[in-house]
């Protein structure tokens, strides 16, 4: 099996790993709820529905301007509620729901009142009568137990006329494990296994003047169909209920002001709330709302920082009422704007492409450009999951965003365990032989090139004194041991400086320090190679003396040679009169030697002498050479200043000029 096929292979069990994880942690309660918080994004992405969705819809509320115009507790508001059905009629509205229960009879509450006693549940059912003929009023109404069935206090005469004329729904809301609602279930069997809707499907029903049709095939779930069409549900009869938008979406209207209206006579005020709509009548008290998926918790953080209670805050913003809630399950019901789970097949599809996506990118790409590139293709996956949104189809973004990063990891690992592991081989190969910055540098490049540069660098040279003879009298092996000891000492040195070395000559080093080197700063390279060399010379390893010399100049640094054999490497007068300044050690009973160019450029930062001046072969001037101060003896330093007063003053002059001239930079 050749290596791409088994590339391949590994790649393809690396998605359908991915995919399989998914679907596994997918029965974890965590990641149930981020898919539900991911669904809910993506109506909070979608945002309101233009208004027409919501045109043929008005929602009558109980609120707080009701309540403080109504004194008498609510549990005797039945002939206002007889009233405002009067008033949904007379302005021609076409189905009425009423999302309050009428759970007990009040007859015996009744009081006498200017002479008169009060009938409120009579007086309720005479106007629910009334209306049925010109609109059907779809009433709430809970399911009274068997045991309590034959109570008097049970036995409200609306319900009653309600169940006579087929327009009572169950007002009970389902909720998910967060308690938001987002599913509704639509009809459920009874205590006589007899099929009973909710509020929100008679409603539709009444709408569209047709029952909902329930087919149940053997093996296989409940099939709801209305009006010719089918009603996406679960299992349990429940439908993902697309919301309009945040609360107060749909147009509303307070109570007390459908009853001045009706009082007043005002029938066109009527007609303009009500001509040809669903009407809704419901709470808008705390009690009575719920959280969706335009829920924020930001209202009741405010409530709290700001100190006021519970009792006295007024309802959450951004909680949903009950009564809007069937409203939107109408709506649904009513538009045929399903929301839908994309069929298992395609599920799986996605997930297997997301995962394929991101294998692909983690395995075929660089590594610097595969975190842009996977989160430029988990952002595209992200767009597609909401586009289908927007068409109706609910595909899982949580679930498709965790097969991508199963499939992420798996594909590191893939390239670190395989890809990753033979650049890193090379790369370290080729950067024992050329150098860590040359290695780096073809990895970022991508080519080798016969091309050079000129910079401005510093050479360093060091040898080894005496080694010649010290060969002589050892074993080969043992000089090889204790060489290769005083190399990687030596490297180790050069590397801590942020130099790096170019080539061994026998015992000897060539070093480049340059503004390219790792965290170089800017015109720092003498100093450092000064610091360097200073550290090596007294570093005497195993035993071994050495000497160093350093100049500052431009050099060509690139490839020499052919497409057979190449050689980095630096040329120029520079490398040429470090290596010579490195020589005169000998004759200048010194370990270090530096150029005048390079002391210059130290700027006064380390204390060097004045060693005199010699011929140098290439050079018709003579070459001034200096030191560090503190690698010579005492009486060396006072000879070298009695010798040269003037050199040695010229040269403390200059540097305290340029620590004063360094100062001045820093301070401005």
């Amino acid at each position: 099996m050749n290596k791409l096929v088994k590339k391949i292979l590994f790649c393809i069990a690396i998605a359908m790993g991915s995919v399989v994880a998914t679907l596994l942690m997918g029965n974890v309660e965590f990641f149930k709820q981020l898919d539900l918080k991911a669904q809910d994004a993506h109506f909070v992405l979608r945002g309101k529905l233009p208004e027409t969705a919501t045109k043929d819809f008005r929602v009558i509320y109980v609120d707080d301007k009701t309540l403080k115009a109504v004194p008498d507790p609510t549990l005797f508001w039945q002939p206002l509620y007889g009233k405002a059905m009067r008033a949904v009629a007379a302005g021609g509205g076409k189905v009425m729901v009423i999302d309050h229960a009428f759970l007990i009879n009040v007859e015996k509450y009744e009081t006498t009142v200017d002479g008169k006693r009060t009938t409120r549940d009579a007086d309720l059912s005479e106007a629910f009568t009334e209306v049925s003929a010109q609109m059907p009023v779809i009433c709430a109404v809970v399911e009274i137990p068997k045991n309590q069935q034959d109570n008097p206090d049970f036995m409200v005469p609306m319900n009653k006329m309600a169940a006579f004329f087929g327009t009572f729904g169950s007002p009970k809301l389902t909720a998910d494990s967060d308690d938001f609602i987002r599913l509704q279930e639509l009809i459920a069997r009874g205590d006589d296994n007899v099929w009973n809707s909710t509020l929100a499907l008679r409603a539709a029903e009444k709408y569209l003047g047709k029952d909902v049709v329930v087919k149940t095939a053997k093996g296989e779930q409940d099939r709801l169909f209305l009006a010719d069409h089918e009603i996406p549900v679960t299992a349990d009869h429940q439908l993902t209920i697309n919301y309009a938008g945040p609360p107060y979406t749909f147009p509303k209207v307070s109570l007390i002001d459908v009853l001045q209206a009706f009082d007043a006579g005002d029938t066109e005020k009527l007609k303009q709330w009500f001509g040809g709509k669903v009407v809704l009548l419901g709470d808008d008290s705390r009690e009575d709302r719920r959280a969706t998926p335009f829920y924020t918790a930001f209202t009741a953080l405010s409530n709290k920082t700001t100190g006021v209670s519970a009792e006295d805050a007024p309802p959450p913003a951004y909680t949903t009422p009950g009564v809007e809630i069937h409203a939107n399950v109408i709506r649904t019901l009513l538009s045929g704007e399903y929301l839908k789970p994309v069929p298992e097949w395609g599920r799986i599809t996605a997930l297997t492409v997301a995962a394929s996506v991101c294998v692909a990118i983690s395995v075929a790409f660089a590594v610097s450009h595969t975190l842009a590139l996977a989160t430029l293709a988990l952002a595209l996956l992200m767009v597609g999951t909401h586009l289908l949104f927007r068409q109706g189809l609910l595909l899982s973004t949580s679930q498709i965003g965790l097969s991508f990063a199963w499939a992420l990891v798996g594909g590191i690992v893939y390239r670190f365990a395989t890809a990753e592991k033979k650049s890193t081989f090379f790369k370290n190969a080729i950067g024992l032989f050329v150098g860590r910055q040359v290695a780096t540098s073809l990895e970022h490049s991508e080519k080798i090139s016969m091309t050079g540069k000129r910079q401005l660098v510093t050479i360093l040279f060091t040898d080894i004194r005496g080694f010649t003879a010290f060969c002589e009298s050892k074993d080969p092996a043992v000089v090889v041991d204790l060489l290769n000891i005083y190399m990687s000492t030596m490297v180790g040195l050069i590397v801590k400086y942020g130099g790096h070395v170019n080539k061994f000559i026998g015992d000897g080093i060539l070093a480049v320090f340059c503004d390219d080197d790792p965290g170089a700063v800017p015109g720092d390279h003498v100093l450092r190679c000064t610091k360097c060399a200073a550290e090596i010379v007294v570093n005497e390893v195993c035993g071994f003396k050495t000497g160093a010399g350093y100049h500052v100049g431009e050099v060509i640094i690139g490839n020499v040679g052919s497409q057979d054999k190449l050689e980095f490497t630096v040329l120029g007068n520079t490398v040429n009169m470090a290596s010579r300044l490195e020589s005169l050690n000998k004759d200048q009973h010194s370990r270090l030697l530096m150029s005048e160019e390079s002391n210059e450029m130290l700027h006064g930062e380390i204390d060097t002498i004045y060693m005199g001046a010699v011929p140098v072969k290439g050079k018709t001037d003579l070459m001034k050479l200096y030191s560090v101060t503190s690698l010579l003896d005492a009486e060396r330093i006072a000879d070298l200043n009695e010798k040269y007063p003037e050199m040695q003053a010229k040269n403390h002059e200059k540097a305290e000029q340029a620590k004063q001239a360094k100062q001045a930079k820093a301070a401005a």
